[in-house]
């Protein structure tokens, strides 16, 4: 009896080193290799990327176009699953892989046309900043397209990533600064402008003063007139009343309103 049970006890450990293994093959197998040389069409010289103890890539290159493929090339490397999660969030098609309960964020995501936005942002930047992100998608297709494994997530579900496009990168920023960002505070201050009225609204919230830092162009101050968030308010129960908020024109060009005296 003895010998049976220390057996059972073996074969019950060997099933358990087994699967340990096998998860830790399955899991590890998609990591990227960062060591090494790769041939990847799509840069025009010598690309040196650098892993810090932490993981971190520092890129080397002769040139932006070289370093913008390589930074789209290590995004990828590292992040794609995240990447091509976030892009089906942005076009309203999550639920393809989340199924029923995704459903309502499409929903969403689709009434605010992101995508729509994302190419319409794209088609007015500027050359510079179209041909950063051309190399940026060039280099995330070139993993895409050389790479022998993939994230985990993507044999989950049984498929694989499309091609990027360089207006998907803007369509990622919307969706991750809307559905992880501000948009519902913004809706709650509109709804508390169409409770309290703009006048009173506008007094609970600083606004943005002169002397402020601005995101763009790195620091640059705010040296505008002092915006108060009156006329915002203003615009949201004037969308309400149907009537022009104050410091609209007319047809004739003339205010259609006057501020204080």
């Amino acid at each position: 009896m003895r010998r049976l049970l220390r057996v059972v006890l073996l074969l019950f450990a060997l099933a358990a080193i087994v699967v340990a293994g096998l998860g830790v093959y399955v899991i590890r197998r998609p990591f990227p290799v960062v060591r090494g040389q790769l041939q990847i069409p799509g840069v025009r010289a010598p690309v040196e990327i650098i892993r810090d103890r932490w993981g971190i890539p520092h890129i080397r290159a002769a040139s932006e176009h070289d370093a913008f493929f390589a930074q789209g090339f290590v995004t990828a490397q590292d992040r794609l699953w995240q990447m091509d999660y976030d892009r089906q969030r942005a076009l309203g098609r999550w639920a393809e892989w989340a199924g029923p309960a995704a459903l309502q964020e499409d929903r969403l995501v689709r009434t605010f046309r992101l995508e729509r936005a994302a190419r319409a942002d794209w088609n007015v930047s500027s050359p510079t900043a179209q041909a950063m992100l051309e190399a940026y998608t060039t280099g995330v297709n070139a993993f895409i397209t050389t790479t022998r494994t993939l994230p985990i997530e993507y044999t989950i579900l049984d498929t694989t990533p499309e091609s990027w496009e360089a207006w998907h990168c803007l369509a990622v920023y919307k969706v991750r600064n809307m559905l992880m960002g501000t948009y519902e505070m913004k809706l709650w201050r509109a709804r508390l402008a169409l409770g309290l009225g703009p006048e009173k609204a506008a007094t609970l919230f600083q606004g943005y003063p002169q002397g402020a830092l601005l995101t763009t162009p790195p620091g640059e101050t705010y040296q505008g007139p002092p915006l108060d968030c009156l006329n915002e308010f203003a615009a949201v129960e004037a969308q309400r009343s149907g009537s022009p908020p104050p410091g609209a024109r007319t047809k004739h060009a003339a205010p259609s309103m006057s501020g204080p005296a």
